[in-house]
């Protein structure tokens, strides 16, 4: 039955929801801890009885039986299609490009030492000149001072007033000229020290980067060398067929080897096992991701309902106070928190099993939590506050 609300107690109505969502959320997201742990112990289980078996049956084909055997050699046509590409991309793409960037980052390495050198004697004689500015000024203001000083004994600052005052303000300008020529020394040094310390970075940028580059190039190098052996190709196409039927085998194949059974059968429950933690991992992202997008949009509603209280409060002389009706449709969806806190409470059971997680999950998120339901709540939601507000029209 629809309920009347105030502007605060829909609020409030909102904000309580929120919370819900909120414990129903920390619940799946133990669910989502739950299931990355699991996931990584099978997925580790199954990398290491996937690599086994390769090794193991690659060189035993004939002893695996028709039927395993029939689907390796059915992938083999197309594991030789994806190495042949492979081949002709590491000679005609990757291994030339890599090899230009390579070359180019040589030639970044070069260019700075090239403007290391430009800049080195410039500065050096830019220095050099300011020197022999600073010594003439130097020798200037010596002779001064000695001139000052001959004039300035006993009577002689009386006799020769004017004198020392004309040789002193010649002081003072020798003095002004010695601070500009020690500015533009020191400013000197310090570019060449920005210079040397941009370059030095630069150089280092680059080192690094045809370091990374030289390696990447040997590598590729190397695996075109590999694939040009046609043994060694026919070596490899042959193993990623192995893998690839093994590692998509999802029931018991006729029989094989018998020393290899019973790793075949811990093959497939790992691939079961592991395409479940799969599943139930994007399932458990799905549904947090379904109540986040749920949390935002009542966050974005609350806070137009916030805002019309502050209007109603702030021109409470003439707006009357609104009452919204909270249809059926909405409270029937948010009463549905709780339940959804319990269905997933018990994160130690479910976490083992992705399977019965899925199962209870589905028809959740597909009915009671599907696009028309959430859809349908806030359009509900919207149109009551719209009705709500016509009064103040």
């Amino acid at each position: 039955m629809a309920k009347q609300a105030s502007l605060n107690e829909l609020s409030q109505y909102i904000a309580d929801n929120v919370e819900k969502i909120g414990e129903a959320r920390r619940e799946v997201e133990e669910i989502q801890i739950g299931f990355n742990s699991a996931y990584v112990e099978w997925k580790a289980l199954h990398d290491a009885t996937l690599e086994r078996l390769v090794e193991a049956m690659t060189p035993r084909l004939e002893e695996i039986g028709p039927d395993l055997r029939g689907r390796v050699e059915e992938r083999l046509v197309e594991e030789r299609r994806i190495i042949g590409e492979r081949r002709q991309e590491l000679r005609d793409t990757l291994i030339p490009e890599t090899q230009a960037e390579a070359d180019q980052a040589l030639q970044d390495g070069q260019k700075l030492v090239d403007k290391l050198r430009q800049e080195n004697p410039r500065l050096d004689r830019r220095e050099e000149e300011v020197k022999a500015q600073r010594a003439a000024l130097e020798e200037e203001l010596a002779q001064l001072n000695e001139q000052i000083r001959k004039l300035s004994g006993c009577l002689g600052v009386v006799f020769n007033f004017f004198k020392i005052s004309k040789l002193d303000r010649q002081r003072q300008q020798v003095i002004g000229q010695l601070k500009v020529v020690h500015q533009d020394l020191r400013q000197v040094r310090e570019e060449w020290q920005e210079i040397q310390g941009e370059t030095q970075t630069e150089q280092e940028l680059v080192q690094a980067r045809w370091q990374e580059l030289t390696l990447k190039l040997a590598r590729l190098q190397g695996e075109l060398e590999y694939l040009d052996d046609e043994t060694s190709r026919e070596e490899l196409a042959l193993k990623r067929a192995t893998r690839h039927v093994l590692d998509n085998l999802k029931e018991p194949v006729a029989r094989s080897a018998s020393d290899l059974e019973d790793d075949l059968r811990g093959m497939i429950e790992a691939n079961i096992e592991t395409d479940g933690y799969q599943e139930g991992l994007g399932a458990v992202g799905g549904l947090l991701a379904l109540l986040d997008g749920i949390t935002d949009g009542l966050g974005r509603f609350d806070a137009s309902v916030k805002s019309l209280i502050e209007q109603q409060h702030m021109h409470s002389a003439y707006l009357p106070k609104l009452d919204v009706t909270i249809p059926d449709a909405v409270l029937a969806f948010h009463q549905q928190w709780d339940d959804l806190a319990k269905l997933v409470r018990d994160d130690g059971r479910l976490c083992a099993c992705p399977a019965e997680f899925l199962e209870l999950i589905r028809p959740v998120v597909a009915e009671d939590l599907g696009d028309a339901k959430v859809n349908g709540m806030f359009e509900s939601l919207g149109l009551a506050l719209k009705r709500a507000t016509d009064r103040w029209g």
